[in-house]
């Protein structure tokens, strides 16, 4: 198959982001677990103390949220700097459904991000026992060795966490850098009743809790691992003071469920105006939305299928001059004894993972050597 220059350089970025979607989905089905609805006391009026009832309602203790469509967008428009010509546009939609525990949820998503004159356009599908990436309307199979290590990787982060209490286990804490909420009042989100609660963010508490995500990460990496020197415990201190003195504006708006205190919808909006260099300001939009909330998802596999090693033959050489070619690791022939020790080295760092998500992450980086 005989592919430019460009378009084998964008399906190599198409393939380095889907990886990533691979452990965004999962983190997201993950949210699932099967528990009691928060308290449904409270809430309506448009006084602050109403507000901040709904909020803890949101955002803790367990909800049930075992299948239903997504729906984020991401909207980034800067000005002022060369570098980033256009608006920035990315979406990230379709079903997902848990499969039970023990096993990886279902679901079919797809990918379509944007900037300037280049796009992708991906998309991922798992019917649990299968997986499935898709690029340029091809479908190609994940080998079954790396399905098992995202198997194990999803077992291990479902068992630590369940239903918003995710975010607790990371670190992240809304509630405490969520200031002044409001409720705006009454409205329908995908055919569901919500209260619409808005507020305004505490930068510096973010940044805190931003500090003990990179933390907690940071933690997990192994000494001498491709990358870690580059990965801080905390942000720079000088860092954190240009970020709260750029962000002149940063807004959040929730919906939840007014029967269930579910979260439906959240949208995120940042002002920017840093006092140096060439970026003049930017605006940053962030909506999430989850509809038909625990309904039936029809998800199937892909009709046509093609091997991944496939795909990674195509963008051979794009990923730091490394041959992708197939090996035992992603059920393909050997394109060369570079690329067949990369595939080997790539294997057996899968096998030593142990399921962790970090760590098969950094496996990674033993393709692009």
């Amino acid at each position: 198959m005989s592919l430019t220059h460009r378009s084998l350089q964008h399906r190599g970025r198409a393939l380095v982001a889907l990886l990533a979607l691979a452990l965004a989905a999962l983190g997201l089905a993950a949210c699932g677990s099967s528990g009691g609805g928060g308290d449904s006391s409270g809430g309506g009026g448009g006084d602050s103390s109403n507000a901040q009832v709904l909020l803890t309602q949101t955002f803790t203790g367990l909800h049930k949220i075992d299948s239903g469509k997504v729906n984020l967008q991401l909207n980034i428009d800067a000005q002022g700097d060369s570098s980033l010509r256009g608006p920035i546009k990315v979406s990230l939609t379709g079903p997902f459904a848990s499969a039970g525990s023990g096993n990886l949820p279902r679901f079919d998503l797809a990918l379509d991000a944007h900037a300037a004159d280049q796009g992708i356009t991906a998309g991922l599908t798992s019917t649990s026992d299968r997986l499935f990436v898709k690029l340029g309307g091809t479908a190609y199979e994940v080998p079954a060795t790396l399905l098992t290590q995202l198997k194990q990787s999803f077992n291990q982060q479902s068992q630590q966490k369940s239903g918003f209490d995710s975010l607790s286990s990371l670190g992240i804490h809304p509630m405490n850098w969520l200031k002044d909420p409001s409720v705006v009042g009454s409205e329908s989100v995908g055919g569901v009743d919500t209260e619409h609660v808005t507020a305004q963010i505490d930068v510096s508490a973010l940044l805190d809790d931003v500090d003990g995500l990179l933390a907690k990460f940071h933690d997990k990496i192994p000494a001498g691992a491709a990358g870690a020197a580059q990965i801080p415990d905390k942000l720079p201190a000088d860092t954190r003071q240009k970020i709260e003195s750029a962000i002149k504006s940063a807004k959040v708006d929730v919906w939840t469920g007014k029967d269930d205190k579910t979260l439906r919808k959240l949208a995120l909006a940042l002002s920017i105006e840093p006092s140096s260099g060439s970026l003049k300001s930017a605006t940053v939009d962030l909506s999430v939305e989850i509809d038909d909330l625990n309904a039936p998802q029809t998800i199937e596999a892909p009709s046509s299928v093609h091997p991944l090693s496939e795909l990674l033959g195509q963008v051979q050489g794009l990923l730091g001059g490394a041959g992708l070619g197939g090996g035992s690791a992603l059920g393909g022939g050997s394109s060369g004894s570079g690329s067949s020790k990369q595939v080997d080295a790539y294997a057996q760092c899968l096998q030593q993972a142990g399921g962790g998500a970090t760590k098969i992450q950094q496996c990674a980086a033993l393709l692009t050597k």
